[in-house]
């Protein structure tokens, strides 16, 4: 897990120091439940345990909550307080092996949630494109593809984004 951790801790590092990136981070973040019942998407703080500010206020605090070192600090005690990790891989570089790593991973948290367990991704090594062979590597993986990283464990559960009707993102007609 440690090796896990080392990776997620390099991708997240990346990650907050890519401005591109930050800025799409910030873009989907619901500072109060106004702005997330307005969107019903993104990151709500309530489902990250943060308090909710004015958006005005949060953007401006922002900078001094969300710090590379805090972060990394973060996972490193999630981590160390899981259960456990899972390494979703795909068969094959294609979509199909992309869905097929999506759906051993559904069946995953359907199964998870059903026994108490809960899971977070740590997709921060699968999202740098420098880091994929890395930990592909590292996994003995060969050709094989690693998409997701989750933590599992025990823990208190924190009320759940929200998110639009299906019907509101894909067009039945």
């Amino acid at each position: 897990m440690e090796a896990i951790l080392d990776y997620v801790i390099q991708g997240n590092t990346m990650q907050m120091r890519d401005p591109a990136f930050m800025a799409e981070l910030i873009s989907w973040i619901r500072f109060n439940d106004s702005m997330a019942i307005e969107q019903l998407d993104g990151l709500a703080v309530r489902s990250s345990g943060n308090p909710a500010l004015p958006a005005w206020l949060a953007r401006r605090l922002l900078k001094f909550a969300l710090t590379e070192k805090g972060e990394n600090d973060k996972y490193g005690e999630h981590v160390r307080s899981s259960a456990g990790i899972a390494v979703f891989v795909s068969p094959r570089n294609d979509k199909a092996g992309w869905v097929a790593a999506g759906r051993a991973y559904q069946r995953f948290a359907l199964q998870a949630t059903m026994l108490g367990i809960r899971n977070a991704l740590l997709n921060q090594p699968v999202e740098v494109s420098s880091l994929r062979p890395q930990i592909a590597e590292y996994l003995g993986l060969g050709v094989r593809r690693p998409d997701l990283i989750v933590r599992f464990g025990r823990g208190s559960s924190l009320p759940p984004s929200l998110r639009r009707p299906v019907t509101a993102v894909i067009d039945a007609s």
